[in-house]
């Protein structure tokens, strides 16, 4: 059968990305802001107490507003490149249908992207992490993402050859269990081979640990709606995979 039209494959993609981006923001406006306005808040009462504190540039209010408005662009950004990378490794993916190709795409994209830097390289609520090391933190978190993105590939591509061996069809999720292998094995090498965060955490651990939990939450919510959605909108299609 005939692999997916590309704008059929973009039209679905950000049409997901815009829907999961939104239901992001809301979550994090309804759940996790109040934690932030908690962190704000002991980082004021340091000031008052003699600890160098900034002023924020942008009020809460601006940075709410740009909150929704930085998931919107975060899912059309990571949307397009799902379509593009669904158009190139369409046939390579381990599921018999389009829709099951579409959500395993997104699967791998939330293992790469999302979830494996962030456990590294954890999200930190305001007062958390040394103003001075911030260029540095930024290159081991986007130097893990681009490693994190290129073993995906690898073990993708690596997988796909060795299930064929097997003489499985690609359906049977016994052809993959090679990909996931070298997935797990090159993803924990990069684990252990990135050097951690230097920065000391001084905030209450209560609330480090609740942002977090909120964070990944809301990562996790972010790609499970755009996965299925895409799955969905390509399944509504009609379309079969070639």
């Amino acid at each position: 059968m005939r692999a997916p039209a590309p704008g059929t494959v973009l039209k679905a993609a950000l049409v997901a990305g815009l829907v999961a981006g939104l239901t992001a923001a809301v979550f994090h406006l309804l759940v996790t802001e109040p934690v932030i306005d908690r962190a704000i808040a002991i980082e004021e009462q340091a000031a008052e107490a003699g600890t160098d504190h900034d002023e924020p540039v942008v009020s809460r209010a601006g940075q709410k507003v740009g909150l929704v408005v930085g998931m919107l662009l975060y899912g059309l950004t990571w949307a397009l490149l799902l379509a593009v990378v669904f158009q190139v490794a369409h046939p390579w993916l381990p599921a018999s249908s389009t829709s099951g190709r579409g959500f395993v795409m997104a699967l791998l994209g939330y293992w790469a992207i999302g979830l494996l830097p962030f456990l590294k390289y954890p999200a930190s609520p305001p007062g958390v992490g040394d103003p001075e090391t911030i260029a540095y933190r930024q290159g081991l978190y986007l130097g893990f993402l681009a490693l994190s993105v290129a073993a995906a590939a690898v073990a993708v591509v690596a997988g796909r050859g060795l299930g064929r061996r097997t003489g499985l069809p690609s359906g049977d999720y016994r052809a993959w269990l090679p990909m996931l292998a070298i997935l797990l094995a090159s993803s924990a090498l990069l684990y252990a081979g990135m050097p951690g965060n230097p920065d000391v955490v001084r905030m209450p651990l209560e609330i480090v640990t609740t942002f977090r939990a909120l964070s990944l939450a809301g990562l996790t919510l972010f790609w499970a709606v755009l996965g299925l959605l895409f799955g969905k909108l390509l399944g509504g299609a009609g379309m079969r995979a070639a």
